[in-house]
């Protein structure tokens, strides 16, 4: 299926080579201006901010809540836009060392050794010390008393309530609920899942090997740009790939009933 309209999930990796001598910002905002998305477009799709984006493309990294959230965003703004995610995260750690903030380096000053306390100075605090400990032990400490303890009457050594033994109960094997239906990444893949309200469930690029696990309501739909990397499991069964390699599918009914009728036709 081929689109009027040019757009990032449906367009192959860019070559970074043509972009050298460029920050990671630079690179994001010129990428996001070739397919003339806006920045509200860019946060609605992806579900990061906008003023975070922004941030990224300034390389201001006072305005990112961390070092960790901001190689995601790379990672999944890059992705997005037809980046090699890979290669943008591992610039984006070259570029932003200089950026981090030095330590503030306050070292002792050494102690000039000539300065030395007087000697009837120290002889008057030892004094002093020795005062406060012997009237701390004489007048703070307090008297012990050894209370003797009587010994246990011969009624209360024996007692004739018998207890009874525990009975063991067999525990019952309660077998793990089946999920119904999953999605199962192998190839990364944009999806988007939207229900019948047309509200986003989900809407990021997501990694071979992640699974998603299918909400049970009716009315949702899937879109992604790469329908043969996405696989259907329903009740642990393996169904089928949504579609074929580098594909692009929109708003197809994300049902067991679906794709298991579609598999039977196949």
């Amino acid at each position: 299926m081929n689109d009027a309209v040019n757009t990032p999930e449906d367009s192959p990796y860019i070559d970074l080579d043509s972009y050298k001598d460029m920050s990671v910002g630079d690179i994001l905002r010129k990428t996001r201006e070739h397919y003339g998305q806006s920045l509200a477009e860019v946060e609605a799709n992806l579900r990061i901010r906008g003023s975070q984006l922004e941030a990224l493309e300034k390389l201001r990294l006072d305005k990112l809540p961390g070092r960790v959230y901001a190689i995601g965003f790379v990672r999944s703004y890059s992705e997005y836009l037809g980046l090699d995610g890979d290669k943008m995260v591992h610039l984006f750690k070259a570029q932003s060392v200089g950026k981090r903030n030095k330590p503030n380096l306050q070292f002792p000053v050494t102690y000039d050794e000539n300065n030395t306390p007087n000697i009837v100075i120290i002889l008057i605090s030892l004094v002093g010390l020795i005062l406060l400990i012997s009237y701390w032990t004489i007048f703070k400490t307090p008297t012990k008393y050894v209370e003797a303890i009587p010994p246990v009457p011969e009624m209360l050594k024996k007692s004739s309530v018998e207890v009874a033994k525990p009975v063991a109960v067999k525990p019952k094997l309660i077998k793990p609920p089946v999920n119904k239906m999953e999605l199962v990444i192998t190839q990364d893949s944009w999806i988007e899942i939207k229900d019948e309200d047309g509200n986003k469930l989900l809407s990021e690029v997501l990694k071979a090997g992640d699974k998603y696990i299918v909400p049970d309501q009716e009315g949702l739909v899937l879109t992604t740009g790469n329908a043969g990397g996405v696989t259907v499991f329903v009740e642990g069964k393996k169904v089928g790939a949504v579609g074929k390699a580098s594909q692009v599918i929109r708003n197809v009914t994300l049902s067991p009933e679906n794709f298991t009728k579609k598999s039977d036709n196949d």
